[in-house]
């Protein structure tokens, strides 16, 4: 059985990005594929020192160690500003290394419908410091695609569901 990492990195209760992350990872259950859910709003966090990973709190070497073990990682991101989030950020600079060599893909949510290319930085980042490879497609969302705290958008799942075909079949 194939294991990933979903690191989900909106600190806002309720937020799309975790709706969208939480439908993902039924999708990857459903197919077969075990699912560590990282939930950034969960992990006591200090802001990067470029200190040891030992030196963090025990919350951010417990994520380390759990995404270490998967085999592939996908990324619930927000979009501010047109990149990642600054928590999503400052993550990486601790526990990047946790990717090393693995397959990553990205779960995009923006407030607005042009904001889709901000994943670039991510893949790019990635790729560059720890040799990772992209996993296809990069679904997107808005806030168009919910409803009442539901993902209402079809083309969305399908990307979701493909997604999860893809991860299964690494």
């Amino acid at each position: 059985m194939k294991k990933i990492a979903i690191v989900q990195s909106s600190l806002r209760e309720g937020s799309h990005t975790d709706i969208v992350c939480r439908a993902f990872e039924t999708y990857c259950v459903g197919e077969g594929v075990e699912v560590e859910y990282v939930d950034l709003r969960k992990v006591e966090m200090e802001f990067c020192n470029g200190g040891n990973l030992e030196h963090y709190p025990k919350d951010m070497q417990e994520a380390f160690h759990k995404i270490e073990k998967c085999e592939g990682v996908i990324f619930g991101m927000p979009v501010y500003q047109y990149t990642m989030s600054g928590v999503l950020k400052n993550f990486i600079d601790i526990c990047g290394a946790s990717v090393s060599g693995k397959p990553v893909g990205i779960i995009v949510n923006s407030g607005g419908p042009n904001t889709y290319m901000a994943s670039r930085d991510l893949f790019n980042a990635l790729q560059f410091e720890y040799s990772t490879t992209n996993i296809m497609p990069t679904p997107f969302t808005w806030f168009m695609d919910f409803k009442d705290g539901e993902l209402i958008n079809e083309k969305v799942r399908e990307k979701l569901i493909e997604l999860a075909q893809k991860i299964k079949s690494l």
